[in-house]
């Protein structure tokens, strides 16, 4: 018997494919760093401001460092599905507490920095960008102020990028998830424009945004780097500037008030920022579009050249990074809806270890898909944060006793005779000690129970204290006080009247990043959090559905049909799950959201997209399923209650 291939761990293969795809992206970054590097150049000679081989070049592949520092980024922080945040100030939060936010800051002003040198070097002499003015004969050498605030302009124009991009999560590949429609003959789930056309579409959007983030910070600029920047960078460049050249001592001040107010100077600094921003959204949008493409290869799924293409595939489907999982379960959607030969080579293999191809295949998908409804079902059945501590109580003893064991013992261990017995006589000094002092330090801090009258009349002293020291008007502000500090440490699900001063606070302008919106909260619940599990959950759908439609003609072995029931009861118990949150007697808006009711009402609030989309898929697959099995439901038992509540999900009459 020949010894089992071993398969190649998917991980390995989106890999590689991904870094094909990176060098593909790199190559039109670099074709865009070119078109920069001619617009920065000195145009004293008409072909060498242009010709590859010469200083343009140069600057090219110099300038092209500045958007490999992006693609760097990109690649450490990549994700597939939009990050999901219940308010404004919670988003901001998930973006700023992490170590990727200082990450992000830090390439993108590397990059800045860069990118400055490249255009100091490339600048002619009319721009006057050298660090030191060596002056006259007579005169002595001082400090030039324009390259110091060009390199914080630069600065300046990183930290609003990296915020930029830190707060609409710019590290996300996008995959494209939208309702199936009568109108297109696509059966896929994702659809992708070319790139050309996605360029297109984008450029003006480049070019535009580009523009006005650097001429607003070139208007802002002065200012910041007047009230921020100019001390500080003055110093330390005049620091490693007295290594190289000799100072007077008036030069440890900037001279003069305010920062160099040359227009000219400034129009510079406007355009080469906007410049430094567009090469920064081109490398972004690059990187998105390149590597978010379908996972096909030469128009063949991913895994099929290696050496045990269902091995492989399986072994995605059960990966624990969502990258990795989100294109395995893309490729599997695209082998059920495109390619029959793979679906019969699952189909077939059914000698493996852990179980068939399928059978593993529809683990995984089940485990996508029962995700929604745990996750609705820990929302409408909170457990207690102490429950934790007390599913297994045979658990903590041995950790107790470890940490126990590790502290110094002051006491002598608890006693487990009978405590009803009476006590032993004493035979040693300690025990001696302990029963003629042990009664009377017992007795201090004893005290009798609470009956009825003392609880009377510890109340009746505290509400004559509070009429003597309060007026009623006080005793009002408490009360609210109370109530307020009891509904913000409330869960969100909670309900009741807010306070009127924070219902102000929460209608105001300043209150809106701290509302908790609906969609939000329904999306983290059903699409998970803190990144969307949307593009899994479709494939997941679309995936299962399709290859049990295929198995009444591909199946030769006739072993898929016996998991029909099971499938369109998780589709059905799924359905209901959603139409339960979703309808009027489920999800609750939480009480920061004061304008829940102004925006069309309560009904239309609660549609949201992107859950609408995951009930849809969920609803034309079961009634599909139906469909193609209609005559064969008896044999393959989806019969009585299942079959009923299914007809009832998926809102048909007739099968």
């Amino acid at each position: 018997m020949a010894a089992p291939v071993k398969s190649r761990p998917y991980r390995r293969i989106l890999t590689s494919t991904l870094h094909r795809r990176f060098v593909h992206a790199s190559a039109f970054v670099l074709l865009a760093c070119y078109v920069i590097s001619f617009c920065i150049g000195v145009k004293s000679s008409l072909f060498w401001s242009w010709f590859p081989l010469g200083p343009c070049g140069v600057r090219a592949l110099l300038l092209f460092v500045s958007g490999l520092c992006v693609f760097i980024l990109r690649v450490g922080q990549m994700h597939v599905g939009a990050r999901i945040a219940t308010s404004h100030f919670h988003n901001l939060r998930l973006a700023i507490l992490s170590f990727n936010s200082l990450q992000t800051v830090v390439w993108y002003l590397f990059s800045a920095w860069w990118f400055s040198e490249v255009y100091k070097w490339s600048s002619s002499a009319d721009a006057q960008l050298n660090w030191v003015n060596p002056g006259k004969s007579y005169e002595r050498s001082h400090l030039n102020e324009r390259p110091i605030y060009l390199h914080c302009f630069f600065i300046m124009l990183a930290l609003v990028q990296s915020s930029m991009h830190l707060y609409f999560d710019m590290d996300e590949v996008p995959v494209p998830v939208a309702k199936r429609s009568s109108l297109t003959t696509s059966r896929r789930t994702h659809r992708l424009a070319p790139l050309s056309v996605q360029f297109s579409n984008i450029a003006p959007n480049i070019v535009f945004e580009s523009a006005i983030i650097g001429f607003a910070t070139a208007v802002i600029g002065p200012i910041l780097y007047m009230l921020i920047f100019r001390r500080t960078a003055w110093s330390w460049t005049l620091y490693f500037a007295k290594l190289f050249w000799n100072f007077p001592r008036s030069a440890a001040d900037p001279p003069g008030l305010l920062p160099p107010s040359n227009i000219m100077f400034h129009l510079r600094s406007a355009i080469s920022g906007s410049l430094l921003v567009m090469l920064w959204q081109i490398s972004n949008f690059l990187f998105s579009a390149f590597l978010g493409q379908v996972p096909l290869k030469k128009g063949k799924p991913l895994t099929h050249g290696a050496a045990d293409p269902n091995g492989s595939l399986i072994n995605g489907l059960k990966s624990k990074k969502e990258t990795v999982l989100a294109f395995a379960f893309w490729e599997l959607c695209l082998i059920s809806q495109e390619f029959p030969d793979r679906r019969k080579e699952i189909f077939r293999d059914i000698d493996r270890s852990g179980g068939s191809a399928w059978s593993q295949i529809l683990k995984a998908s089940e485990g996508v898909l029962n995700g929604i409804t745990s996750r609705i079902q820990e929302y409408q059945n909170p457990q207690p944060q102490a429950a934790g501590a007390t599913d297994d109580p045979k658990e903590p003893g041995p950790k107790t006793q470890e940490m126990v064991q590790t502290l110094p013992r002051i006491t002598q261990p608890s006693k487990n005779e009978n405590i009803l017995l009476a006590s032993p006589k004493p035979n040693t000094r300690s025990e001696k000690f302990e029963a003629a002092f042990g009664p009377v330090a017992k007795s201090y801090g004893q005290s009798q129970d609470w009956t009825p009258a003392a609880k009377a009349r510890a109340r009746a002293a505290i509400t004559h204290a509070s009429n003597a020291l309060l007026s009623p008007e006080q005793k009002r502000t408490i009360s609210n006080s109370a109530q307020e500090l009891k509904l913000l440490t409330s869960p969100p699900s909670a309900s009741g009247p807010p306070n009127p001063i924070i219902q102000q606070f929460m209608k105001s302008p300043v209150g809106l990043p701290f509302r908790q919106s609906f969609a939000n909260r329904l999306r983290g619940i059903v699409l998970d959090s803190p990144h969307s599990k949307i593009a899994p959950i479709i494939d997941a759908t679309e995936s299962l559905k399709c290859m049990l439609i295929a198995s009444l003609e591909e199946d030769q072995f006739g072993k898929v049909q016996a998991d029909v029931p099971s499938v369109v009861k998780l589709f059905t118990q799924t359905i209901m799950a959603l139409e339960s949150l979703v309808g009027k007697d489920g999800l609750k808006p939480h009480w920061s959201e004061v304008d829940s009711e102004s925006l069309g009402g309560v009904q239309h609030s609660r549609s949201v997209e992107q859950v609408e989309i995951v009930i849809d898929a969920l609803k034309n697959g079961l009634s599909e399923l139906l469909a193609a099995f209609s005559l064969y439901l008896n044999e393959v038992g989806v019969v009585g209650q299942d079959l009923q509540l299914a007809r009832e999900a998926a809102k048909i009459t007739d099968v």
